[in-house]
């Protein structure tokens, strides 16, 4: 080898050198960011006319594994939907309690039917009354509040998802302007190879707040799909969403589209899949039961206590929902109504075969046709049944009465003699003039005798059927339809109670454990990928000082050719 081609050999060692140990610093400079991946470069040895000229740095970047990555991004999209429901359900546990705590929903519902036990041994205590409808207030306010809780976890993802839309969107521009930077961009760069790092972290980060599928072409071009509508192509492709105000449980949410285009249904993981989950499915399960529980136990009290007249009574009666005086009436059996006096005793009786009359507008004829009492239709809708005199009181015995499909009793029907009114946990309420007047919660019922004549006692003092079946009906196992998680099954009120508590409770528990293994095996992958293909500062420091030290022999080599070039060119001289 000549003196200037072995220069020339040093000078390519050197140059090479130069450019390892800039690698390297790079590497240790960036050992810290997510998603980066060690650089090394790639080297050829220079010939010329078959003999060896020196070294040429052919390649700088790093290659990995792209089922690996796609593996980690799968499970970020697994990771970020298990994470969106551990902290709703804890908060509506917590809400709801713990079976056997004082303020839980199933002890609530024990304490009533305590009350109600105590009343049925005392029916004429007005403060009993007054206990027992304390209990009863207690239970719809816990229903009013827990189905608000739920609903504002509703709401609170529902505002999430507008969030999460929005950081889709600008992980969509992200990756977007990485494919612009890379375009025309050698792939054997140190600045494409970072580059492509950050465009696989901006992947992984959009896979776990959706599942995204993606490939790259040829030309080293990511696109980005939903389900079968691209996200990132030739442009990005926004997708749109527009948050509810306030969630109740009857609020419709619009769509997630892409160009007017409905995507909803292809989201099924990662953060926005999860919040849709919980918002549209998992969280309505739970107002499903507590709407199961509170309907029924709305129905089966009422049912009871419609059957039940007030000592000494009242002087009118109010439906708790809408009636008109043309809706038809198709009942069967003889309900009895009666004017009493202040010691409850008949002043008027009016018996009334509901197979006669065809229309409630039929039902207050009759019994408008008594000297006593009036049907009126409100204003507002509703249908009052009184009397006209302040000192006759009014009582209805349902006899063997029966209207309406589901052959409710007369005042049931009407809702005349309600304790709790509402249509689900949202809206249950105590009866509000019970609850100012405790007196008027009916512990007995009127006489339903067929010899009773004026004069006769319709109720006294201390009757005490009504409130005797009320007690009993907190025993009674009662027919539950199926709601959210738990199927149809026969159960009493409490223990009712007490599985819906237990249920929620297991659900924030399953939760909690999903994540956590969704997220061990997301960091598992992570430190997988970051083992091989990572930063090893060891590592690192090893290569720079082996290249310092090739660097150092590099230029002794050219120190040496460059003492024979001076000797060679003195002896020519």
């Amino acid at each position: 080898m000549s003196i200037r081609a072995a220069q020339s050999a040093a000078l390519s060692s050197l140059q090479a050198s130069q450019s390892g140990i800039a690698v390297a610093s790079n590497n240790i400079a960036n050992a810290s960011v997510e998603g980066y991946t060690a650089k090394s470069q790639s080297l050829a040895t220079n010939t010329l006319a078959g003999a060896t000229t020196g070294v040429t740095v052919t390649a700088t970047g790093s290659t990995v594994d792209s089922y690996l990555l796609k593996s980690i991004s799968q499970s970020a999209t697994e990771s970020g939907y298990a994470d969106v429901f551990t902290n709703p359900l804890t908060t509506v546990s917590s809400a709801f309690g713990t079976v056997g705590e004082d303020n839980s929903l199933s002890t609530m519902i024990t304490d009533l039917e305590t009350s109600l036990a105590t009343l049925a041994t005392n029916a004429g205590s007005t403060s009993q009354k007054s206990l027992v409808l304390g209990d009863a207030s207690e239970i719809a306010d816990n229903l009013n509040s827990l189905s608000q809780t739920v609903q504002d976890e509703r709401g609170n993802a529902d505002q999430k998802i507008d969030e999460t839309v929005e950081q889709v969107n600008n992980l969509l521009y992200q990756i977007q302007s990485y494919n612009e930077q890379l375009t025309g961009l050698a792939s054997n760069t140190v600045a494409a190879s970072e580059l492509t790092d950050a465009r696989n972290q901006a992947i992984n980060d959009l896979s776990a707040l959706v599942n995204v599928t993606y490939f790259t072409d040829s030309t080293n071009q990511t696109q980005v799909y939903l389900g079968g509508t691209q996200l990132v192509g030739s442009q990005v492709n926004e997708l749109s969403y527009t948050p509810s105000g306030a969630v109740g449980a009857d609020t419709t949410f619009g769509d997630i589209t892409v160009n007017g285009k409905a995507v909803t249904g292809s989201i099924t993981g990662g953060t926005l899949g999860g919040l849709i989950e919980l918002r549209d499915e998992t969280l309505p399960d739970i107002q499903d039961q507590l709407d199961n529980l509170a309907v029924t136990l709305m129905d089966s009290v009422n049912a009871i206590t419609n059957q039940g007249t007030a000592y000494p009574g009242v002087s009118d009666l109010t439906s708790s929902h809408d009636v008109a005086a043309t809706d038809a009436l198709s009942g069967s059996g003889t309900v009895r109504l009666i004017a009493t006096d202040d010691s409850g005793n008949a002043v008027e009786i009016v018996d009334i075969d509901l197979s006669t009359v065809s229309t409630v507008q039929d039902l207050a004829d009759a019994i408008n046709a008594s000297g006593n009492l009036t049907a009126t239709f409100n204003s507002d809708g509703t249908l009052s049944i009184g009397t006209n005199s302040d000192d006759v009181n009014l009582a209805i015995a349902n006899m063997d009465a029966t209207i309406g499909a589901d052959d409710q009793g007369f005042s049931d029907y009407f809702g005349l003699n309600d304790m709790f009114t509402g249509t689900s946990a949202a809206d249950i309420s105590l009866n509000s003039a019970w609850a100012d007047n405790p007196s008027l919660l009916p512990s007995g019922s009127a006489s339903s005798d067929a010899t009773l004549a004026v004069g006769d006692n319709v109720i006294a003092v201390g009757t005490a059927d009504i409130a005797t079946s009320l007690s009993d009906l907190f025993d009674d196992n009662l027919s539950f339809d199926a709601a959210g998680g738990m199927g149809a099954t026969s159960s009493s009120l409490s223990n009712y109670a007490a599985e819906i508590l237990s249920d929620v409770a297991r659900q924030a528990s399953d939760a909690q454990t999903n994540s956590d293994v969704a997220s061990t095996a997301y960091d598992d992958l992570v430190e997988s990928f970051s083992n091989q293909y990572g930063v090893n500062l060891d590592e690192e420091a090893l290569t720079l000082s082996n290249l310092e030290s090739a660097y150092s022999a590099a230029a002794s080599v050219i120190d040496i050719t460059k003492s024979m070039m001076d000797t060679l060119l003195e002896m020519v001289q």
